[in-house]
C-alpha cells in the first residue's frame, strides 16, 4: 500500500468518525426534542381533560338551574 493510499485511508477514517459524531449529536438533539414535545403533549392533554370536566360541570349546573326554574314555575301555577 502506497503512502498516498494510506493517507487517503486515514482521511476517509477521520471523515467517517466526524460523520458518526455529527450523526450521534443529531440523534441526541432529536431525542431531546422528542422528549420535550412528548412532555408538552402530555401537559396539553391534562389541560384538555381539566377543561372538559369544567365544561361538563358548568353544563350540569345550568341544567340544574333550569330544572329548578321549571319546578318553581310549576309550583307557582299550581293551585
Amino acid at each position: 500500500m502506497s503512502h498516498i493510499d494510506q493517507e487517503l485511508d486515514r482521511l476517509s477514517l477521520e471523515q467517517a468518525l466526524r460523520d458518526v459524531e455529527i450523526a450521534n449529536a443529531r440523534v441526541v438533539d432529536l431525542t431531546q426534542r422528542l422528549i420535550r414535545i412528548s412532555d408538552e403533549l402530555a401537559e396539553t392533554q391534562r389541560q384538555e381533560a381539566s377543561l372538559r370536566r369544567f365544561v361538563e360541570e358548568m353544563r350540569a349546573r345550568r341544567v340544574v338551574r333550569l330544572l329548578d326554574g321549571i319546578a318553581a314555575v310549576r309550583n307557582a301555577i299550581r293551585p
